[in-house]
Parts: C-alpha cells; sequence; structure tokens
C-alpha cells in the first residue's frame, strides 16, 4: 500500500514539474515554439508507447518486475538530465522519464486490481487523491527551488534533486511481497492479445476513452473558449478557471469514494455524468459568467476514473491487471483522437464549439454506460459477488 500511494504522489510531482521546466528549458536553448511543440508531442509519444509496451510485459513478468523497470527508468533519466549538455539530448532523458510514466500507469493500477478488492472505488479515488496531491506540490516546489529571489536554481537540478523521492520507492520495492501469485498466473495464461480481443474490454476502453475525453476538455479547452468568445486573458481568468476546476477536482478524489460505496458504482458514474451534463448546458446558457459555473465540473469529473476502474476489478476478477492494462491503452488513443475532433471542430464550426461539443460526448457516455450495466449483470444492491475461483455470479 505504501509503494502503491507513494508511487501515484511521486508520478504526479515530477510528471508536473514541466509546468516550471518547460519554459525554463525553452529559455535556456533558445528554441521555438514549434520544435518545443515537437518535444512535448514527442514524449506524449513516449508514454503511450510504454503503456502498450507495459501491458505486455505485465501478463509476462509480473508486477513487481514491471515496478523495477520504471522506477530505474525514471532514476535513470532524473540521474543523467542533469549531464545533457543540449535540447535534444536533454529530450532524450525526458523521454525515458515519461516512458516510467507509462509504466507507472499499469503497474500501478495492475497492483491495485489485485489489492482493492474491499471498498474498490473508495481505495482508488485515494489512490488517485495521491496524485494530485503530487500535482500540487511539483510545481509549487519547483517553483520556489527555481525562484531567482529564492535559491535560484537551475531546472537540471530541480529534477535531480527528485531523485531521493524515487529512490523512496524503490528501496521497499526490493522487499516487497506482491499479492496475488494465482492472478498473476491466470494473466500469463490470458495474455495481452487476448485481452484486447475480449468484446468488454473494448467497451470498458471505449467508456473511459469517452470519459478521459471529457475529463481533460476542460483544461485543454475551457481557456481558449473563454478567451476567443469573450477576451479573458488566459493567464488571469483562464488560468484561475483551470486552478479551481483541479482544486475541486482533487477534493472529490478524496471525499467522493464514500459516497460512491454508499449509493453503488455504476449508479454513482451514470448521476456524475446527468450532472456534468446539467453544468455544461448551464455554464453555456450564462455566457462570460459561465466561468464561475463550470470549473464546478472538476468535482463530477474525477468520479469517472477511479470508479469504472473499481467496476473493471469486479467484472474480471483476476485476469483484473491484465484487462485494466488494455483499457488504459485503449482509453488513452481515444482521448487523443477525441481531443484531435474538438479541434477541428473549432476550426470548422467556429471558436467555442469545440468545448461544447463536450455535451454530445455527455450524451454518448450515457449510453455507453447503460450498455455496460446492462451487459454485465454483476451487482448486488451495492458490491460484487464472487465464486471461489474470482469469477462472478
Amino acid at each position: 500500500m505504501f509503494i502503491l500511494y507513494g508511487t501515484m504522489f511521486v508520478f504526479g510531482f515530477l510528471e508536473n514539474i514541466k509546468g516550471v521546466s518547460y519554459p525554463l528549458i525553452k529559455n535556456e536553448f533558445d528554441v521555438s515554439y514549434e520544435t518545443q511543440g515537437m518535444m512535448i508531442s514527442i514524449l506524449s509519444i513516449s508514454y503511450t508507447l510504454f503503456v502498450v509496451a507495459a501491458g505486455f510485459m505485465l501478463g509476462h513478468f509480473g508486477a513487481k518486475k514491471i515496478y523495477f523497470f520504471g522506477l530505474t527508468c525514471s532514476l535513470l533519466a532524473l540521474s543523467s538530465i542533469y549531464l545533457m549538455p543540449g535540447f535534444w539530448t536533454a529530450a532524450s532523458s525526458l523521454f525515458f522519464l515519461f516512458a516510467g510514466f507509462g509504466i507507472f500507469e499499469i503497474a500501478v493500477n495492475g497492483v491495485a486490481t489485485q489489492l482493492f478488492i474491499k471498498k474498490a472505488a473508495l481505495m482508488m479515488s485515494l489512490l488517485h487523491f495521491m496524485y494530485g496531491a503530487g500535482a500540487i506540490a511539483g510545481p509549487k516546489a519547483a517553483g520556489i527551488l527555481a525562484d531567482p529571489a529564492g535559491l535560484g536554481m537551475q531546472w537540471r537540478q530541480i529534477y535531480l534533486l527528485s531523485v531521493p523521492l524515487v529512490l523512496i520507492i524503490f528501496i521497499p520495492l526490493i522487499f516487497a511481497k506482491f499479492p496475488a501469485a494465482k492472478g498473476e498466473a491466470a494473466q500469463k495464461n490470458l495474455g495481452y492479445i487476448s485481452a484486447l480481443k475480449t468484446p468488454s474490454v473494448w467497451i470498458f476502453g471505449i467508456t473511459l476513452g469517452v470519459m478521459i475525453g471529457l475529463e481533460m476538455a476542460s483544461p485543454n479547452w475551457g481557456g481558449l473558449y473563454f478567451q476567443d468568445l469573450y477576451g479573458m486573458d488566459p493567464t488571469t481568468r483562464g488560468a484561475n478557471f483551470v486552478s479551481v476546476f483541479f482544486i475541486l477536482f482533487t477534493l472529490s478524489r478524496l471525499t467522493s469514494g464514500f459516497i460512491i460505496e454508499k449509493i453503488g458504482y455504476m449508479n454513482s458514474l451514470i448521476g456524475a455524468v446527468l450532472i456534468c451534463s446539467a453544468i455544461f448546458i448551464t455554464g453555456f446558457a450564462l455566457g462570460e459568467t459561465g466561468i464561475y459555473v463550470l470549473p464546478l465540473l472538476g468535482f463530477f469529473l474525477a468520479i469517472f476514473w477511479p470508479t469504472l476502474m473499481a467496476v473493471a476489478i469486479g467484472y474480471f476478477g483476476n485476469n483484473a491487471p491484465i484487462m485494466t492494462s488494455a483499457i488504459i491503452a485503449i482509453a488513452g488513443l481515444l482521448n487523443a483522437g477525441i481531443q484531435l475532433v474538438m479541434g477541428y471542430i473549432n476550426q470548422w464550426a467556429g471558436a467555442g464549439w469545440g468545448y461544447r461539443s463536450c455535451l454530445l460526448f455527455a450524451a454518448i457516455l450515457i449510453c455507453l454506460l447503460l450498455v455496460l450495466k446492462n451487459r454485465m449483470k454483476l451487482f448486488t444492491k451495492y458490491a460484487y459477488t464472487r465464486r471461489p475461483g474470482g469469477e462472478l455470479k
């Protein structure tokens, strides 16, 4: 449990240092926005590729070895970046750091699906709260270290000083005994390709992909929506919009799990989508004043990922680690497509319609959840029931 929750905090901390380090990297090497954008795109590709690769490796090597691989990638990246003399050599170190992030995504969720059998939604919500806590602490710590009026450190030194955080997870990992050997044997028999051939995996993956698309729409398109339509400064009111969104998002991850366990997983998901739809309609109808309403989305969107993963834990039983790794890969690729579609909608239909298209995706998500609920037929009033072998009654 320490390794799981600690990893998510470190993951959030390291990934979101970029809010401070990316501008400093651009300034040091004096590269164009195009070159900077190319680097960011390559790092996103690294993350996605290693999510898929880790899914394949999980069934063959088990979660502990995958964990070692991800932490090793992170340690090598954080240690080597201090020595890199040029822009692209520094980017190559960051490439391996983001590879570690992709591996963490699969390793953490793989172990969580084995540990979180009881109160899965609550435990998954708290797990992802730790990422949010790290995401808040990372930029703040990096800003203090880099502040010219304070310590005035270089971005390289900030990454180097993050090595002890990874070691705090790496050292206990050496001695940890990971659970569910039977589950790992089941994963080896199943295989990643077999997981991708399972129709339920695609239903879960597409559902999660639409959820992530809605989750990412506000930070990706909300600021542009208010800037393009109402002339708001993205560095002041736009930034405040995103900040409040993520504060509520993180608060929800801390508190909503207790409520979800009471009212049921699918009921919570469907209810959250309906509330989000109402917030979208109200926020868009209010025009400029909607900037005070739309951040409320953060609280309800935060429910999506951990709760759907909790549903998958119950549905797939011992095969959950390998199945969820395939689900995450499908969802990540679909989300990339959704963000691209929103960009095209803005381009063709006019400024603001990309963000407004969230209402369409919310309607699609409700349909997907109803299909998923009808397909599973596995819920009792609040929880799942399993046979001794792990399959669902």
